[in-house]
């Protein structure tokens, strides 16, 4: 059958961003925003879902963790099976279990049977990721159509954000919490529906040899025992166990990775890639930029009611600005790609450095519009430094292993989502009170360092090496 047949025929690189490349761009961007929504809409309606099922609010936030710890933990294995295999039959067995999971919490009657759904869900969302991002890049590998592409997957994730929160709101008040999981549910049917006569095959060009199973526990487990730990850390006495405990064997299991994977013959990912300079500054970028604008977010609105005495209402109109310019940063972010990426990246962060630096000065002063003011840069920073880490990340490596690219620099972004939340509360719980601003204007000042450090240290290692390149370059 020819290519020209849709859904049918094979991936053509180099595919316009008009007809049947903007139609897979879409679809692989409501995916993500599917993805997103998993998270945000869920987060809206956990009071709601405590009540109806009588779940203890130490035991609530499960429901997250739960959909994190796996996501995470599964995006860098996900991302290989995308490469081994047909990256169209990948995607839509993740859509499949997202649809499965969304349907199990929706009729879920206690909470053990809603956390299996929420456990389903996110290794659905951890099948998804890595697939659509490596179908994208493989698509648009170069020039101009790559670079709307990977500004249009990250204004997606950041307009998922925002979108959640409003329609978690009115379907919880509307029809009950359940409607959040249908809502999913449908959106997914029409998704996996278009997907069929949209997404073209894409048999792998290599010869399989197989997934690397060793490597692929080690990884997985670590990360989701480091998911898992960090998510811990703002509540210890309610714990199963010490934070420190699932934190310190998880490291232990990552570091058993890397030993792994230099000595296997079929790695998850190769030595060569875990030295390849680029490809490590770019998910580090990801990691930090992760780190410090998703911990300043969860203390902006701690600040907001804690220290401003503000409602939920004003506190997410407070917040509104920073997904506002997340897409907007986004959507005027291809200007970066076509610039050194290190520049890109420690421009963004740079960015969010200041940003930090000055939510710090709002907090002290207890200024609204300082902080409003401050979160709108920090989205602008963020935007950035994500559409250009991930360009970075994905191209550091050939397309055949576009899968494993794209998987890891979520899993960077995940994991510094998880662990720049929980030392940054740390930092805060450590400090001030909850009703002083002590606390919350030293984790500012922290994530402030950081961003600023690795800013500084991505224009030192990129001198001299960071100049324009492609996927084909690498094939």
């Amino acid at each position: 059958m020819s290519d020209a047949t849709p859904g049918r025929g094979r991936l053509i690189p180099g595919e316009a961003i008009s007809g049947r490349g903007g139609a897979l761009l879409a679809i692989l961007c409501v995916a993500q925003v599917l993805e997103v929504l998993g998270v945000t809409v869920v987060i809206v309606a956990l009071p709601a879902i405590g009540t109806d099922l009588g779940i203890a609010t130490a035991e609530l936030q499960l429901v997250v963790t739960i959909y994190a710890a796996i996501y995470g933990g599964l995006l860098l294995s996900a991302g290989r099976v995308a490469d081994l295999v047909d990256r169209r039959l990948v995607f839509a067995c993740g859509l499949l279990l997202t649809l499965v999971g969304a349907v199990v919490c929706a009729v879920a009657s206690t909470s053990i049977v809603l956390l299996i759904g929420r456990a389903v869900q996110g290794l659905g969302g951890a099948v998804v990721t890595p697939a659509a991002l490596s179908l994208l890049t493989a698509t648009f590998p170069t020039g101009r159509g790559r670079r709307i592409a990977l500004s249009a997957w990250t204004a997606a994730a950041a307009g998922g954000g925002a979108l959640g929160f409003v329609v978690g709101g009115v379907l919880v008040d509307g029809t009950g919490w359940r409607g959040v999981f249908w809502l999913l549910a449908v959106v997914t049917v029409l998704v996996l529906i278009a997907m069929w006569w949209v997404v073209p095959s894409t048999p792998a060009r290599q010869r399989p040899e197989g997934l690397d199973l060793t490597g692929s526990a080690c990884v997985t487990s670590g990360l989701v025992l480091l998911v898992w730990g960090a998510g811990l850390v703002d509540r210890p006495s309610d714990a199963p166990v010490h934070p420190a405990v699932p934190v310190l064997l998880g490291c232990a299991l990552l570091i058993l990775f890397v030993v792994v994977e230099k000595r296997g013959r079929a790695p998850l990912v190769a030595w060569t890639e875990l030295s390849n300079a680029r490809f490590m500054r770019a998910n580090g970028a990801a990691f930090v930029n992760t780190a410090t604008t998703s911990a300043s977010g969860t203390l902006v609105a701690l600040v907001a009611q804690r220290v401003l005495e503000l409602d939920a209402r004003q506190t997410g109109l407070m917040l509104l600005p920073f997904s506002m310019m997340v897409v907007l940063g986004s959507l005027t972010g291809s200007w970066w790609l076509r610039r050194p990426l290190d520049h890109g990246m420690a421009a963004g962060l740079g960015v969010v450095a200041l940003a930090m630096t000055a939510l710090a000065v709002a907090t002290t002063t207890r200024s609204v519009t300082g902080l409003v003011v401050a979160v709108a840069l920090a989205g602008l920073g963020l935007s950035w430094a994500a559409v250009t880490s991930t360009s970075a990340a994905t191209l550091a490596l050939p397309e055949r292993r576009q899968g494993v690219a794209s998987g890891a620099v979520n899993t960077a972004a995940q994991i510094g989502t998880a662990l720049g939340v929980a030392v940054l509360l740390a930092v805060a719980g450590t400090i001030g009170v909850e009703d002083t601003s002590s606390g919350y204007t030293v984790a500012f000042i922290v994530a402030a360092v950081i961003a600023a450090t690795y800013s500084i240290l991505l224009l030192i290692l990129s001198r001299g090496t960071d100049r324009p390149r492609t996927v084909a370059n690498d094939i």
